[in-house]
């Protein structure tokens, strides 16, 4: 199942070993990432800092782990450029733009706990819980 991941899972991973982090490193699943991910971890880098009490490199380095062992892609802002604008219509939060704009180009569903995502009806959006079910 191809999904993107949306940051929060990321951060949920980085935070705790468990069921999210599994999930990332599930072959099941190929995922995808804009990399304004990286952008996301810098904005929130003080408060990822405080829930794992880890350094902003080890924070960093964790990060790279989950990213190359679950094989997530990370994608470049310039190859979803295009879908930008439907995805500005779709989102209903417009940090959520890019990641909108990765599933439109690969026609694919968001792995994202944000409740507000799932009030557009045009991008299926997965909870963990959802995955759980699915899996």
């Amino acid at each position: 199942m191809k999904l993107i991941v949306d940051a929060n899972i990321l951060f949920s991973a980085l935070i705790k070993d468990g069921v999210t982090r599994e999930l990332i490193l599930n072959d099941k699943l190929k995922l995808f990432t804009p990399e304004y991910i990286f952008e996301e971890v810098l904005n929130h880098l003080q408060e990822l800092e405080i829930k794992t009490r880890a350094s902003k490199n080890q924070i960093e380095e964790i990060l790279q782990e989950l990213i190359d062992e679950s094989k997530i892609y990370i994608m470049a802002l310039n190859s979803i450029k295009s879908y930008k604008k439907k995805a500005k219509e779709l989102s209903p939060d417009l940090k959520d733009v890019p990641y909108f704009a990765a599933a439109l180009k690969i026609k694919c569903g968001i792995w994202s706990n944000d409740k507000e995502l799932k009030k557009q009806k045009h991008v299926k959006i997965y909870s963990t819980s959802d995955l759980l079910n699915l899996l």
